[in-house]
């Protein structure tokens, strides 16, 4: 059966639309492909923790809920990193990207903190992970 020219007009447009999304987003798409380095190990977990407490736990609170003392002066309540999805759902490259680079109220960190202790970070906050699946 052939398409209807409306319909192929209307996927075409689909096509470009996520051909130019993938293109802006170039750099999350790859970093969805990017494994922790580190793999979460216990060294890699305790070194996270140290920069979290100096860095994060500001805003994030002690066990990654959104609940620290200035939490309260945000505009909009962290997230629940014990709640963020598990890799392959939401792949620690992700992660690591958003530490980065931030998004909405969350600064980006890229440059006050090297790649190796932005990963130490993944490590930390999947550890504190609710998560089971």
């Amino acid at each position: 059966m052939l398409l209807s020219s409306q319909l192929k007009k209307g996927l075409l447009l689909l096509a470009l639309g996520l051909v130019g999304l993938i293109f802006v987003q170039r750099n999350l798409v790859l970093a969805a492909f990017q494994a922790n380095p580190s793999r979460g190990s216990g060294e890699s977990v305790a070194r996270g923790e140290q920069i979290w407490t100096l860095n994060c736990l500001s805003c994030h609170g002690p066990e990654g809920v959104g609940d620290g003392p200035a939490s309260a002066l945000l505009a909009k309540r962290p997230k629940d990193l014990t709640m963020v999805a598990l890799p392959p759902i939401f792949p620690d490259g992700i992660m690591a990207f958003r530490i980065a680079n931030g998004k909405n109220t969350m600064p980006a960190w890229q440059d006050s903190l090297t790649p190796d202790q932005i990963w130490d970070l993944v490590s930390f906050i999947r550890s504190k992970s609710k998560r089971t699946y």
